[in-house]
């Protein structure tokens, strides 16, 4: 088996272990010193398999993080290199389920049944990324 095709074997061995991102991905290839043009039609043929899809990648990441505000939820989906517009398509879609305020509103009342007093729980929900005026509004 000659370099490239190992690569390309470990490659897709990648991205069937775990949803990654496009830059995840770019950035496993990038390690492997190949020409630009095999990575281009790797990461071409990766996308049209399904494989890498940036838009099912934040869907599921929100769905997983569902106890942080959006702030926090953009701000980690950006520095995994998706993009403005992939990352409101899926809140949007989450908003239509839950609000962002009605998941701070669940927290809100879990963190009292611990007996937390409203600064505290405030400032947990503040560093999970809800906005101010969620916070304020349930406080």
């Amino acid at each position: 088996m000659n370099k490239t095709d190992e690569i390309k074997e470990k490659f897709f061995s990648f991205l069937l272990k775990k949803t990654c991102t496009t830059k995840q991905a770019e950035e496993f290839l990038s390690r492997s010193k190949l020409p630009e043009n095999f990575i281009k039609s790797l990461m071409l043929e990766a996308q049209n398999m399904g494989l890498i899809d940036d838009g099912a990648f934040a869907k599921l990441f929100i769905e997983g993080h569902l106890h942080w505000g959006n702030a926090k939820i953009i701000y980690e989906l950006k520095s995994k290199g998706i993009s403005h517009e992939t990352i409101y398509n899926a809140l949007d879609e989450l908003e239509e389920a839950e609000s962002e305020y009605s998941r701070a509103e669940k927290l809100f009342e879990a963190f009292r049944k611990q007996g937390l007093d409203d600064r505290k729980i405030a400032n947990r929900l503040l560093s999970r990324g809800f906005s101010q005026s969620t916070v304020r509004d349930l406080i």
